[in-house]
């Protein structure tokens, strides 16, 4: 009789178990289900949101370009920018693209990235330990566990093997709750698994990748290479191929979407040249990579339909969120560069022999002479150089590099320019000396940088400077004034004249020759603008040219942690190559990745 009530009492607990077991997994099903409407709902809210902000008319959209955006549109990361974008976490649903993926090295990795600010392995907050760990919620999935865990033989000798299996039973939301770091993908099932569902995974990518992320700073002890700046993009890239091969179009766009948003977050403040830069760098990459999978996915089918749109609209986000991030930046830069020109360009004296006794009238009769500049041509010339370095450093794109430096050198062109034209102690033969010299070590220095064809827009200020230095006595010196400098008008060119402060040395300016040059300038002389119009960085356009990745860099730093990226790396490094000699392609790769870097071979052909 003990031995029939002992195993009545066991099946009834037997029962009792199996009831709440099923349904603990029918409220984990639920909530996955809610989490997944929460998902849609949010995405479909900030896409209206970017929709809204983005707004562009018919025709405006007819001559838009896909390879230029014009920064006179309304940002469309405004709405984007002020969400949280962590709520694209959740499921759903060509041939593949052929962009191989690069084996990680195992062994003699070089140096790596650091950060300055804040340690790598810094323990996360227990908030976010504890969200990251959820895996039911409400009071009453929490008194299930414990009654399920209370049950008889649970934790007790008896029934060890029984509690085990039904703890291993409980799916696989509840794996690796202890050691996220186990974390592994067996098989392409598991793969797909947790690119369509796994809400961590995104997780990890907006707070290990972007948010927490600390930009490397340029360290002089250690040489870094593209793939320990940029894997970022590269490892985001991946994530979005993995999705566009299984056919994910609504993840695709959650993972795009909330990674614009929170890159648009990060370098809304411009506060760093060194996290612009980064950021810059990697954007662009990422809109590569995504570039030349498009570029080499062919599909006549329209299975794949959705995802195509997806990847469209991101890279079509990318793009304005690289314009963004490029016209910030320079905007940035402006505010500090435009205080060395007229110091350190104009007023600057460099030139020994030649200095200029141009104090004026007022100061003569104050006793009080031209004051020493602190600002030199060294200090525009090391500003250069720190710009330059920085985005060598960075490896940023070479087009991008030299279009940045004309930016910088229209603006010596224009605020030197118009500076000059109206002060009369600026308008002397040496000054113009002094303003030549200076002017030569700039176009010095972009010869040496290869970005010589930028100071093309210096030409109207060295025509300006080429004047000052004329002859200016006779007729026959005017025709030869006009001819030279063609670029300016003869409004300008009278203006010139009209302020120039003859030295003791020279011939006055008499009265036949201004008589010339007045009715030179009178027939267009109301229609002639006296100043250079500045840079007006809303109505520009940034050209954009991806360039063609060849392989994608699986590389990630060792004091990330990162277990569902890295065991996508994992899963991804025996498919990497089909030939024995595609490592030593990718070698020669970043040879000539050098060699473009340096001028010396041409770009590779953009897509």
């Amino acid at each position: 009789q003990a031995r029939a009530q002992a195993t009545t009492d066991k099946l009834a607990q037997d029962a009792q178990r199996a009831e709440l077991e099923a349904k603990l997994q029918e409220l984990e099903l639920e909530l996955q289900q809610s989490r997944e409407q929460l998902a849609d709902v949010r995405a479909q809210h900030q896409k209206q949101l970017l929709i809204q902000q983005q707004a562009p008319s018919a025709a405006a959209a007819a001559q838009e370009q896909a390879s230029s955006i014009k920064r006179s549109e309304t940002s469309r990361w405004h709405a984007s920018a002020g969400l949280s974008a962590t709520g694209y976490d959740m499921a759903d649903s060509s041939a593949s693209p052929s962009l191989p993926m690069a084996a990680t090295p195992q062994q003699a990795q070089p140096r790596r990235p650091h950060s300055v600010d804040r340690a790598r392995d810094a323990p996360a907050s227990p908030t976010s330990a504890a969200s990251k760990r959820a895996t039911v919620g409400g009071d009453e999935g929490r008194s299930l566990a414990k009654m399920l865990s209370s049950l008889g033989g649970f934790g007790s000798n008896s029934n060890t093997g029984n509690a085990n299996a039904a703890h291993a039973s409980l799916g696989s939301t509840t794996i690796a709750e202890e050691d996220e770091d186990a974390f592994q993908l067996q098989s392409e099932d598991d793969v797909r698994e947790m690119l369509e569902h796994d809400a961590r995974l995104i997780d990890e990518v907006l707070m290990e990748l972007i948010g927490d992320l600390q930009v490397p700073l340029p360290n002089l002890d250690a040489e870094y290479s593209p793939p320990d700046l940029l894997f970022p993009a590269h490892l985001i890239g991946l994530c979005v191929i993995k999705m566009f091969q299984y056919n994910l179009a609504r993840r695709i766009d959650r993972l795009l979407m909330s990674t614009i948003a929170r890159i648009q977050k990060k370098t809304a403040a411009f506060d760093s040249d060194y996290t612009s830069a980064f950021w810059l760098s990697n954007v662009f990459e990422l809109l590569s990579i995504i570039k030349t999978s498009m570029t080499e996915h062919q599909s006549a089918s329209q299975e794949y339909e959705e995802s195509e749109r997806a990847m469209n609209d991101g890279m079509q986000y990318l793009e304005s969120l690289l314009s963004d991030i490029y016209f910030g930046w320079i905007k940035d830069m402006q505010k500090r560069f435009v205080k060395l020109i007229i110091p350190g360009v104009v007023e600057s004296e460099a030139l020994p022999g030649f200095t200029a006794s141009d104090s004026g009238f007022f100061n003569r009769l104050m006793g009080t002479g031209p004051r020493e500049s602190t600002v030199k041509i060294e200090n525009v010339l090391s500003f250069f150089n720190h710009i330059w370095r920085t985005m060598e450093f960075y490896y940023v794109d070479l087009a991008i590099m030299r279009q940045i430096m004309s930016e910088l050198l229209c603006i010596i062109g224009v605020t030197a320019f118009n500076n000059i034209i109206m002060r009369r102690n600026f308008c002397s033969w040496k000054r113009g000396m002094q303003i030549q010299y200076n002017l030569t070590r700039i176009e010095e220095w972009c010869k040496t940088h290869n970005v010589a064809d930028s100071t093309r827009n210096l030409d109207r200020l060295l025509q300006l400077v080429k004047l000052l230095q004329l002859q200016k006595s006779t007729e026959q010196d005017i025709d030869i004034m006009f001819e030279v400098c063609d670029l300016l008008n003869p409004a300008q060119i009278k203006k010139l004249l009209s302020i120039y402060a003859v030295s003791d040395y020279e011939n006055p300016i008499i009265g036949p020759v201004m008589n010339e040059v007045t009715r030179r300038a009178s027939p267009t002389e109301k229609s002639d603008k006296m100043l250079l119009d500045t840079n007006d960085l809303s109505e520009q356009v940034l050209y954009l040219t991806a360039r063609k990745v060849p392989a994608i860099e699986t590389y990630i730093p060792p004091e990330f942690r990162m277990p569902r990226i890295r065991a996508l790396v994992d899963s991804q490094t025996d498919m990497a190559y089909d030939d024995e000699d595609d490592e030593d392609m990718l070698a020669a790769h970043m040879d000539d990745y050098a060699d473009y870097r340096e001028g010396v071979v041409p770009a590779q052909e953009g897509y």
